[in-house]
């Protein structure tokens, strides 16, 4: 028995030399183009192509083919001006970098720079499976570096974020989304690294329209947050705090032909909140 015992080692090692030399296997790309906007690949149906902030110009949209090109936002000076750009880089369909410049400018004298400057940049890192995508943001103002790690399920909807700021980990948290039949994100809260206890909980209700950020990965603000994550558009968020709800968002809207909002009312009891409206043109 002992004189086997060499030959099974060395056979041993061949193994592991064996599976060393295995390629790792690259995710399914079919499977990486039905995650959601910005990750995947899907088509804009019906183009966005002005927002209008209380009948202000907010923002506008520029398209390549049927996927999202540019977004550009203004100030709402009384004449509102352009002031930042938001524009994706795609290779093959696939998104590989969203680049933010923007001007400087001046509230009191309602002045923007014709000079813009690179703000912030999102780089999409390469997948390496098909059920977490990474991306790493640098504000390139005050030279800061984020890492960002999304969960994602077998629908390719986004189930949770992970934040990490690479030279102060005491900021890192995590937010979980908890998605309904229709793949909209019912609940949300937020857990901060330091603390025990998670916070920032909110509840939301939705229409059974189609929500017009949806496919275009970004809410009205350029940011890949709640209100680009859902196929359907929020009504109602209550936000809740330790002992239950602390003040309700309710968000009333007017329908286009196409199905998709034409204009939207939103009012809060909350008397620290600003009510305001959107209108939107496609």
């Amino acid at each position: 028995m002992k004189k086997l015992l060499p030959i099974i080692f060395l056979f041993a090692l061949a193994s592991c030399d064996k599976d060393k030399n295995e390629p790792i296997p690259y995710p399914d790309p079919a499977v990486l183009a039905k995650h959601q906007a910005p990750f995947g690949s899907p088509t804009v149906d019906v183009k966005l192509k002005k927002l209008l902030y209380n009948g202000k110009m907010f923002a506008e949209y520029v398209y390549e083919g049927d996927l999202l090109l540019e977004q550009k936002k203004f100030l709402l000076f009384d004449v509102p001006v352009h002031y930042e750009s938001g524009s994706f880089v795609r290779k093959g369909g696939i998104t590989e970098s969203y680049e933010v410049s923007s001007a400087d400018w001046n509230g009191e004298s309602q002045s923007v720079s014709d000079i813009f400057k690179p703000a912030y940049s999102i780089s999409f890192n390469p997948p390496v499976n098909d059920s977490l995508r990474e991306i790493t943001e640098e504000n390139q103002v005050f030279l800061e570096i984020f890492y960002r790690t999304y969960a994602i399920d077998k629908q390719g909807f986004v189930t949770r974020q992970d934040f990490t700021e690479k030279t102060n980990t005491a900021n890192d948290f995590t937010i979980t989304y908890i998605r309904n039949e229709q793949h909209n994100v019912a609940k949300s809260w937020i857990k901060f690294a330091p603390q025990p206890d998670i916070s920032n909980r909110v509840e939301y209700v939705y229409d059974n329209h189609p929500n017009p950020f949806f496919k275009l990965g970004l809410d009205r603000n350029g940011q890949m947050a709640t209100h680009s994550l859902s196929p359907n558009n929020i009504v109602k968020e209550t936000i809740l705090g330790a002992s239950g709800p602390l003040y309700s968002v309710d968000y009333k809207y007017e329908y286009a032909a196409n199905g998709y909002p034409s204009k939207v009312t939103v009012e809060s009891k909350n008397p620290a909140y600003t009510s305001y409206t959107l209108d939107f043109t496609y």
